[in-house]
């Protein structure tokens, strides 16, 4: 399997709501899947690897819209993670019980609006 996607999100001031991510897929024509996905969780962590946030799509902070598509959204949520630079991964688990993580990257979160 090929490495990671890497994507840096734009940055988000700590206590505003970050606005998720909509209509995320891993294809880009509604190709249908081997195994569907079955699960999907988001981490967010600092720089020693510690997880500052977590969202997933067993407690319905991340919905699959189309298992077979491998499609989601991950919901927004208030930014409660302190300023600086963050990692972030997204890890996929398909029905056959296969987990991988799909897509890393980093979002800085500024303490104020005017950094």
């Amino acid at each position: 399997m090929p490495a990671p996607a890497i994507i840096n999100l734009s940055p988000c001031v700590y206590l505003d709501t970050w606005d998720g991510l909509t209509g995320c897929s891993f294809t880009s024509d509604g190709t249908a899947f081997a195994s569907p996905l079955s699960r999907v969780r988001m981490y967010f962590m600092d720089a020693n690897g510690s997880v500052g946030k977590q969202c997933d799509s067993e407690d319905e902070t991340i919905t699959i819209t189309d298992a077979a598509a491998w499609e989601f959204d991950v919901a927004p949520f208030l930014m409660q993670l302190a300023a600086g630079e963050w990692q972030w991964s997204i890890e996929t688990t398909d029905s056959s019980g296969d987990v991988k993580t799909r897509v890393t990257g980093t979002i800085r979160i500024l303490s104020d609006a005017t950094q």
